[in-house]
């Protein structure tokens, strides 16, 4: 944590999460989250998990999901699964959207012994389930 009224200039890299109320320029990378709070004021690069932005920033943000809350302002370049401004934060700049994660496609099985003819068998079955607005599971 970078406390209200403490200056940092330079790189910070680290495991943990991060949080800044006073001021940073430079760059930010940590495996966690990052969280600048009302008084704070970040000028550089960020890497992060997740960035909550309650305070300023201006530059860069690489992350899987960035916040900007009502008061938050946010300016520059961000590559990010996830945007959620909230009514009274401010974003200005370019944004671009990592695509998430697919699962790999299920391949169905051909139990049979007729692996050469393209059909299938009545041995093949696909099941999947999910559940509807009323909690129950549907199968098909």
């Amino acid at each position: 944590m970078v406390a209200a009224g403490t200056s940092l200039t330079g790189d910070v890299e680290l495991k943990d999460n991060f949080h800044l109320d006073g001021k940073m320029e430079g760059k930010l990378k940590s495996e966690g989250d990052v969280a600048i709070g009302r008084s704070g004021r970040l000028s550089g690069e960020i890497s992060a998990k997740q960035v909550l932005v309650s305070g300023v920033f201006d530059g860069k943000i690489d992350a899987d999901r960035l916040e900007i809350v009502a008061s938050g302002q946010v300016s520059g370049e961000i590559n990010v699964r996830e945007l959620v401004i909230e009514s009274g934060g401010q974003f200005i700049g370019a944004s671009q959207v990592k695509k998430h994660d697919t699962p790999p496609m299920l391949k169905p099985v051909d139990q049979s012994g007729d692996a050469g003819t393209g059909e299938a068998s009545s041995s093949v079955k696909t099941t999947a389930s999910a559940s509807n607005k009323t909690g129950s599971s549907v199968a098909s």
